[in-house]
């Protein structure tokens, strides 16, 4: 009678069974990696129209082509609407400050800081997690002139 190779079967299921983890462990892998990189593209647009809210607000009134406040009001719901789903919390925080802010007319220029704090946030979220910009960078990089900047920051006690 004939012995049956437990040995070799053993190690066949074996074989076989930790080819297919780790087969599933690299599916797994795989589709996790393709849900972070969707949410990266999410972020970078919303993200993206922060910030382009703000620019064309700048360049609207240096052109003098002037977005309605529905239009802003619609841009600032739909950032709103993904920022809920998308950003982290002290983004999300932020922005909510931000936009209180521009609620409040007699800080008409108080807002640059919070929106420069978002920004700030932002970018390390985006990978930059070093990042050195400071308040007047920020604000020379917008206005794009050292003079109206010392003019604006004695202005308004910065």
């Amino acid at each position: 009678m004939e012995t049956i190779p437990y040995k070799e079967i053993l190690l066949l299921i074996l074989g076989t069974l930790s080819t297919f983890l780790i087969w599933r462990l690299q599916h797994q892998k795989d589709k996790l990696k393709d849900i972070e990189n969707q949410l990266s593209d999410r972020k970078y647009k919303m993200y993206s129209d922060v910030i382009y809210l703000l620019f064309d607000i700048i360049n609207s009134t240096k052109t003098n082509k002037t977005i309605s406040d529905t239009a802003i009001l619609k841009r600032i719901l739909d950032i709103k609407r993904d920022m809920f789903i998308y950003a982290p919390d002290n983004i999300f925080k932020t922005f909510t400050k931000w936009t209180l802010e521009l609620n409040h007319p007699e800080s008409s220029v108080t807002h640059f800081k919070i929106y420069y704090q978002m920004m700030k946030l932002i970018r390390k979220d985006m990978g930059h997690t070093s990042t050195k910009i400071e308040l007047d960078d920020f604000m020379l990089f917008l206005m794009q002139n050292e003079e109206e900047y010392m003019k604006f920051k004695k202005m308004y006690n910065w």
